[in-house]
């Protein structure tokens, strides 16, 4: 607290006092959670799963037929295998990060395969392997992050940002997963409770509105918010 308060302003404080005053309604969806439509979930696990067959069938055409490497893995290569893949076999340029015994050590993590990424030899696989990854995430929410009582919960954190929007992670008996960044597949199998109803609401063209509004504070310019408003 004695770190923050000196960062609030006008502007700040009205957005801390709000995330405040929301705890009490977080609190209430956390408890909550959603109701999944469990046929719908069986379904979208079988889809998926044939989305990974295929970019599997893929990813072994690549590294077997491509580059002539014999690779035996189940559902995504293991680090080690990838590690030889990329690093000794292709000879990119080894990325490294601090392991948990602080020292710097080869990692093909996320944030490594998107730098190997621009590569051209690597980007086909760097492709399929974080298609497999994204995918296997998926399945494993669906198969383990529901509740016994038919529903899937998360952990909102009102502080998550410094602009005042949420973030969310595994609920606090860890199960569930983000429900922020839901895919129009994983999103299907979400339904209303009883009486209620879905709505999505999004301002549209905000961004945009908002550039031009600053732009005619700043230039008393308004053809990109007029631009914004014919469209």
């Amino acid at each position: 607290l004695d770190a923050l308060l000196p960062q609030l302003n006008n502007q700040t404080r009205a957005t801390y006092e709000f995330s405040k005053s929301l705890q009490a309604p977080v609190l209430e969806m956390r408890l909550r959670g959603i109701l999944v439509d469990q046929r719908r979930r069986d379904q979208v696990i079988r889809e998926y799963e044939a989305d990974l067959r295929i970019i599997d069938a893929g990813l072994r055409e690549l590294i077997t037929e491509g580059i002539g490497l014999q690779m035996d893995w189940n559902k995504v290569p293991h680090y080690t295998q990838l590690q030889h893949l990329f690093y000794n076999v292709l000879r990119l340029p080894v990325i490294k990060k601090r392991n948990s015994k602080g020292v710097y050590a080869p990692t093909v993590d996320r944030d490594a395969l998107e730098k190997l990424d621009g590569y051209l030899y690597a980007q086909p696989l760097v492709s399929h392997i974080l298609g497999l990854r994204d995918i296997n995430k998926k399945i494993g929410v669906l198969k383990t992050g529901i509740d016994p009582d038919g529903r899937m919960r998360t952990s909102y954190n009102i502080g998550g940002t410094s602009t005042g929007r949420f973030s969310s992670s595994l609920s606090d008996f860890g199960t569930g997963t983000n429900l922020q960044n839901i895919e129009q597949r994983l999103r299907s199998v979400f339904i209303a409770d009883s009486g209620y109803k879905f709505a999505y609401i999004d301002l549209e063209q905000a961004e945009s509105r908002l550039v031009g509004a600053i732009e005619w504070n700043l230039f008393h310019d308004s053809r990109y918010l007029d631009a914004c408003e014919s469209s």
